[in-house]
């Protein structure tokens, strides 16, 4: 038989569906992270809820569908009081009755600086399969949820917790598999025609660990990809618990996110662009007010977590050396006004700078991004008497010196 003949009866053959068993939290063993979905919130009751507990305040509803069969659907309700603790109850059972699948307690709580975040892990929910009116299969499924205690708007967030495990043979050889969505609906064949309707939905990842290492390659199977000199495809029922791996004449297709390009930050030397900015006293704030002082810029937002860690640092600097002609600027940037609002009377008591507020919010022409290049927060600039910048410092570690380093170049003592 001839090589060319081989080939094309390799290609042509087609294989036997592999079965893909479900791990309700297989994502999460796999630490693959996640992408956070928004659910829609109502204050309408659903028309299938029958019984409800007794709410503190008016309750809003959310929906969560997975599969696309007949009985995927599951009701949250929310009830979030100012005085108490808040109550997520998820209709697990479908029953119409929110009394009965537990107390409604968030089992994951954390505060940074004041700010609540309320997470739920391991929501078991029905999975149904089939069509509109027939449902083929069903599975159980697990979703995580979460919410932050701060002004709206103010979305529920859920993510992924399931994955499917099997194997997949290639040329007459299996390898150990790990199927995921990442869309939090609990289904897996999806595809796409093109890169650029990849970039508009959320990839479903095959991991296959081809070496037999433990050192899985993780692919996005919505369209055919490269694997060494062949092109493969995954078929797969909706479900995931059937997958085949074949071999294709198909064009392969790099679903590889394009990361967007980013400006470097401003040089050394390069003169400060001024900006308008809401001062939290009231009125506006310009950088150029402050010509002649040298000025700590520091970009943050309320979510960030890592400008909550930085900020008593920034506090300790400049208690350190405002008496020597330093200003700090702590200028909230992508953010939403109303969770700036209700964060700053709640911490101004711990910090003596000036806070504001970037008009823009969270839209593209904002100050940081459009102003100084920046791509990323906690971001902090050192600008000179003349207006110049001095340095740039992105990020924040437990220790990080960079600020009173580059403060003390411009001579500033720094204790």
């Amino acid at each position: 038989m001839s090589a060319m003949l081989t080939t094309l009866l390799a290609l042509t053959a087609v294989a036997a569906p592999q079965d893909f068993k479900l791990e309700p939290m297989g994502a999460v063993t796999a630490k693959l992270g996640y992408y956070p979905i928004q659910i829609k919130l109502s204050d309408k009751k659903p028309s299938n809820i029958t019984k409800e507990p007794t709410y503190r305040t008016a309750p809003k509803y959310g929906v969560v569908r997975l599969g696309n069969g007949p009985k995927g659907s599951a009701v949250i309700a929310l009830d979030e009081p100012k005085d108490a603790d808040w109550k997520i109850y998820v209709d697990k059972n479908g029953n119409g009755d929110l009394t009965d699948d537990g107390d409604g307690a968030w089992n994951k709580k954390s505060d940074t600086n004041g700010r609540k975040m309320y997470g739920v892990m391991d929501v078991v929910l029905r999975a149904s399969y089939g069509s509109e009116t027939k449902e083929t299969s069903s599975a159980d499924y697990s979703l995580g949820f979460y919410r932050f205690d701060r002004a709206e708007p103010n979305p529920l967030l859920m993510y992924r917790q399931s994955a499917r495990v099997g194997t997949v043979t290639v040329d007459g050889k299996a390898h150990r598999a790990l199927l995921v969505e990442n869309d939090a609906d609990g289904i897996f064949n999806k595809t796409v025609a093109s890169a650029d309707e990849a970039s508009k939905s959320r990839p479903v990842w095959l991991r296959i660990d081809w070496n037999d290492d433990d050192k899985p390659e993780t692919l996005d199977v919505r369209a055919p990809f490269k694997h060494g000199d062949a092109t493969y495809e995954v078929k797969m029922s909706a479900d995931g618990s059937k997958v085949t791996l074949e071999r294709t004449t198909k064009e392969a297709l790099d679903l590889t996110p394009k990361r967007p390009e980013t400006k470097p930050l401003l040089k050394a030397g390069s003169p400060a662009p001024d900006f308008t900015a809401q001062k939290w006293e009231g009125g506006n704030l310009k950088l150029s007010d402050y010509k002649g002082k040298i000025v700590v810029l520091d970009f943050w937002a309320t979510w960030c977590g890592p400008c909550m860690q930085s900020m008593p640092h920034v506090e300790k600097v400049y208690q350190a050396v405002k008496d020597q002609g330093v200003v700090v600027l702590g200028v909230c940037v992508w953010d939403e006004k109303g969770a700036y609002e209700e964060w700053v009377p709640k911490n101004k008591a711990k910090y003596s700078f000036q806070f504001a507020f970037d008009p823009a919010g969270r839209g593209a022409d904002g100050i940081a991004g459009s102003k100084f290049n920046v791509s990323g927060i906690p971001t902090t600039y050192i600008i000179d008497k003349d207006g110049n910048v001095a340095d740039s410092i992105v990020g924040y570690e437990e220790g990080d010196k960079r600020v009173e380093k580059a403060l003390e170049k411009l001579g500033v003592k720094v204790d």
